[in-house]
């Protein structure tokens, strides 16, 4: 099973490089708040308006690695795909930092042009963001667009260790010496 997943990873990188561009299906992202600090990010591939078969897709990331296992839940990962015959993994970005994966077994697994396929999800800490995602029949042919998915993680601004323990070492010698009734030069 794993080396299907590499030669599927494989293909999928191949794909990027030769296919050509036609009108694909919407991938449609929302998130839900955990309320633990985490996102559920579900994902629909809705193909009602597209000009082929989705056989693959996949989600790019401003993120150097994702927070979650990308393989599916099948090969030991956190990422929920609809039925067997789908399988996720961590893919090869072309303009981001790094990728989700998601690869059709079978013709019959497709989403079909006028057909929807929802059942795509994972949880992460990344607050919700725009991501671009890249879509691909079994032919070569490729189309793109951008939904709502895991951003980047943003923290506030905390100083460094080195400007902390200065700062804290400066109150003390000013704590120092108001207890002892001195007065401060200026």
């Amino acid at each position: 099973m794993r080396s299907l997943r590499l030669l599927a990873s494989a293909a999928l990188t191949a794909a990027l490089f030769l296919t050509t561009s036609a009108a694909g299906a919407a991938v449609i992202g929302s998130a839900l708040d955990n309320g633990d600090g985490t996102f559920t990010y579900s994902f629909e591939v809705n193909n009602s308006g597209g000009g082929f078969d989705i056989a693959a897709f996949s989600l790019e990331f401003d993120f150097a690695l994702p927070d979650w296992d990308p393989a599916d839940i099948a090969g030991g990962g956190d990422v929920r795909v609809p039925d067997r015959n789908w399988i996720a993994g961590l893919g090869i970005p072309v303009a981001g930092q790094s990728a989700q994966d998601f690869l059709s077994l079978s013709p019959d697994s497709d989403v079909l042009v006028g057909a929807a396929l929802a059942g795509f999800s994972f949880t992460s800490a990344h607050a919700p963001g725009t991501v671009s995602y890249y879509e691909f029949s079994a032919f070569g042919d490729s189309a793109t667009g951008s939904t709502t998915g895991p951003g980047p993680r943003t923290s506030p601004s905390v100083p460094e260790p080195g400007a902390i323990s200065t700062f804290a070492s400066g109150l003390l010698l000013v704590a120092a010496a108001l207890r002892r009734g001195r007065s401060l030069p200026c």
